[in-house]
């Protein structure tokens, strides 16, 4: 075969390549664990996991618990003072001025107690939910810089916790599971790290 001929077709084959990778776009994710070299557009993030070992979240989720126990223990107090109140009442003739002072103080303080717990109970589910928003939010911060700079298109949200096989509920989340298989393509210890200042 001529020399110039094979260089031609060489040539001809190089240009191919080039315009080949150049037209599957750019490369995406870095995936963590052993596949640190491979390329992939799509990646998997567990947002379950994510929000378990959050170091914020889990401080802030400490405190609000901590914030209801302690009011949980101010209503208590509250109840058994008015317990208190209902076995002197108890004990007081019906129809006594003392009586009906009693009785009247106690309806008070019930309809007070009642208002206490419903608007505490709306302060922690708004409390409660703007935590979870501003972590979210984090999250979603973190995994768009993660993606930009990798070139990942897609990010698709799974559970990886095991399934316990005696809750009919779990198995049947688990048929119902849209991501039946990845590897490799799981990005949530590098946003874990990214989120709680190690990446």
């Amino acid at each position: 075969m001529n020399q110039k001929l094979l260089f031609a077709a060489l040539t001809v084959l190089l240009v191919v390549m080039v315009v080949q990778d150049r037209g599957q776009g750019t490369r995406a994710a870095e995936p963590a664990g052993d596949n640190k070299g491979a390329t992939y557009p799509v990646a998997m993030l567990d947002v379950t996991k994510i929000f378990k070992q959050h170091d914020r979240f889990a401080d802030r989720s400490e405190k609000m618990k901590q914030e209801v126990t302690a009011a949980e223990q101010e209503l208590k107090g509250k109840r058994a003072a008015y317990q208190l109140q209902a076995e002197e009442l108890e004990r007081l003739k019906k129809g006594t001025a003392e009586y009906e002072r009693l009785a009247a103080e106690m309806a008070t303080t019930a309809a007070t107690l009642i208002d206490q717990v419903k608007r505490q109970k709306e302060a922690f589910l708004r409390q409660e939910a703007a935590i979870y928003l501003e972590t979210y939010e984090q999250v979603q911060a973190a995994l768009h810089e993660y993606a930009g700079k990798r070139g990942i298109k897609l990010v698709l949200r799974f559970n990886g916790d095991p399934i316990d096989r005696t809750k009919p509920d779990e198995v049947l989340q688990e048929l119902k599971k849209s991501v039946l298989y990845q590897d490799g393509i799981d990005i949530t210890n590098d946003i874990l790290e990214m989120l709680n200042g190690r990446g």
